[in-house]
């Protein structure tokens, strides 16, 4: 029976210096198969790189006492050596072999965060971390000026306070952009540019080129060069 606030942790797992960091959930220690249980569809296989490459085969028998228990299964990787490219490239392979969810840490302390993590958001749903969608116009119009890196949500208020609409904004001159309070140079002309550039380099080398015929001419069938000039 497993109490729903309580992060389970093997008895095999005493010494490890990852629960000396655990601080946010209380967890109790339990003879079990897995080293952490997070819920009863959750759980945690902890493995140190340095462990590993002394003992390549402790992970496989580790995965055959597991079996196919859990619907959440993962493989909480400790990296603790420098030279560890060839280690994680084969734990990551084995992860998708054996339905694994790979998560490497650098520290004991970030590797307890993960696990209090996946424990304080036991039985929530994805709501919490998905993007909300803005209901009124205010914060529409913020969310579609601060899409371009230089404004921010201040620059997105002064714009609409001072423009009156989105329209006017997007239809208005570098130098009437500049008259908005809070507007430097680099941001009007960023701003600008996201509202005026093409989206490709291909469609602004041909708005370029015919930008350049209008004004100076362009080529004649024998490839010589023309401009528009009065008889």
């Amino acid at each position: 029976m497993l109490q729903p606030h309580v992060l389970y942790v093997s008895t095999k797992q005493r010494g490890n210096g990852v629960l000396q960091h655990i601080r946010n959930v209380p967890y109790a220690f339990t003879k079990m198969v897995p080293d952490f249980i997070m819920s009863t569809t959750q759980c945690a296989l902890f493995l140190s790189v340095k462990y590993h490459q002394l003992y390549p085969n402790y992970i496989h028998r580790r995965l055959g006492e597991l079996k196919s228990d859990f619907m959440l299964r993962i493989l909480l990787v400790l990296v603790d050596v420098e030279d560890n490219v060839n280690a994680l490239r084969f734990l990551n392979k084995l992860a998708v072999t054996h339905n694994l969810t790979l998560m490497l840490s650098w520290t004991e302390a970030e590797a307890a965060r993960y696990l209090e993590t996946y424990k304080a958001l036991d039985g929530t749903d994805a709501t919490s971390i998905q993007r909300r969608e803005q209901n009124n116009f205010v914060d529409q119009v913020s969310e579609f000026l601060t899409a371009s890196n230089p404004c921010n949500k201040t620059d997105s208020g002064q714009l609409l306070s001072h423009f009156r609409t989105v329209q006017s904004v997007v239809a208005a001159s570098q130098d009437e952009l500049a008259t908005c309070p809070g507007l430097g140079a680099v941001k009007v002309r960023k701003l600008w540019d996201a509202f005026h550039q093409p989206f490709s380099s291909k469609q602004a080398a041909a708005r370029q080129k015919k930008a350049s015929d209008a004004v100076g001419g362009g080529t004649n069938r024998n490839g010589d060069s023309t401009t528009n000039a009065n008889p």
